[in-house]
């Protein structure tokens, strides 16, 4: 079967198909998707107001009529989304934002696209297919190149601004990855995993085609990854339901988020420190809280009081504007 990284799916049922186990199967007590009645009700529009505190999380639910991307204005409390794209959208599973004021979306879906968004539009101005071969996630370096992690193809593809096929690839150290991030001196870190034994974290340096070294330690589950504006490195572990943080070029972690952990799939961050985690689903026996996407002030393991959960279904990845990187 072709590996996937389908977040739609329960927690146990990721597991299962990224280690290859066959069809999935939702376990006894797995979470229920809901529905939100604004969403539901709300038109998916055409535009939006571009202010500083967007966040973009990706929703990517089968049991749900389509896929969307939310759009939500980060600074308020417990807000609902500004507007709701889908338009372009198919089962997507991250989203990244440049300098330049474009997003893109990630599309697991079919063989894998990645739509291209001025922001304020919901509707795609591009479509990028060329080098992508079921897409995981995205990241956005400092001279605003677009990388993408391709779990069928195992590489990683970099695009220059504006192109429409890769300018390179990376492939050495490449098994079964999932989440990428790039720190403000350029060093490119990919997860990879494969629900058995090769489970880690490389780290390339800037320009270099062949990993520098390898994370292993406290990388256990890896999804999706992200990187601070001091350059320290967040592995979100799914299953065990933990974040384990590095400083810029240590391997062993410093600190382990559990608090309000469970099944963290993505991690981004703004420019004055704050972090989001998107948080997949509930615990066995269905305790947590469920799919959110959780805030967290500068350098605290404790989420605030303020989630975000009107219209998520099956969060995954999440993009923010303004980007740390231009």
């Amino acid at each position: 079967m072709r590996m996937s990284i389908r977040f739609t799916l329960t927690v146990s049922a990721v597991a299962a198909l990224l280690a290859g186990c066959g069809a999935p199967q939702a376990p006894l007590g797995a979470p229920v998707f809901k529905e939100s009645g604004t969403v539901g009700q709300r038109a998916s529009g055409s535009t939006y107001k571009v202010g500083r505190g967007l966040l973009f999380v990706a929703n990517s639910d089968p049991e749900y009529p389509y896929d969307d991307i939310l759009v939500y204005d980060a600074k308020k409390r417990n807000p609902s989304p500004l507007v709701v794209i889908r338009d372009g959208v198919s089962q997507p599973s991250d989203a990244c934002v440049d300098g330049s004021r474009t997003l893109y979306v990630v599309n697991d879906g079919g063989s894998g696209s990645i739509s291209e968004y001025p922001l304020g539009k919901a509707s795609p101005s591009k479509t990028i297919s060329t080098g992508v071969d079921e897409p995981a996630f995205c990241a956005i370096d400092h001279r605003g190149d677009l990388w993408v992690t391709n779990i069928n193809a195992r590489d990683v593809a970099e695009y220059l601004p504006g192109a429409n096929a890769p300018h390179a690839f990376i492939t050495d150290g490449i098994t079964y990855l999932v989440g990428i991030a790039i720190d403000h001196i350029g060093n490119v870190y990919v997860a990879n995993h494969d629900g058995e034994s090769d489970t880690n974290v490389q780290v390339y340096r800037s320009g270099a085609r062949k990993p520098s070294r390898t994370i292993t330690d406290g990388v256990d589950w890896p999804v999706g990854i992200g990187v601070d504006a001091a350059g320290t490195l967040y592995v979100t572990n799914l299953i065990p339901g933990n974040i384990c943080e590095y400083r810029l070029g240590e391997s062993k972690p410093y600190r382990k988020i559990t608090q309000e952990m469970n099944g963290p799939a993505a991690v981004t961050f703004a420019r004055n420190g704050w972090m989001y985690v998107t948080n997949f689903g509930s615990k066995s026996g269905g305790s947590g809280p469920g799919e959110v996407v959780l805030e967290f002030p500068p350098g605290s393991s404790h989420a605030s009081r303020n989630t975000i959960s009107d219209g998520l279904r099956a969060p995954a990845g999440t993009a923010y504007y303004p980007p740390l990187l231009p």
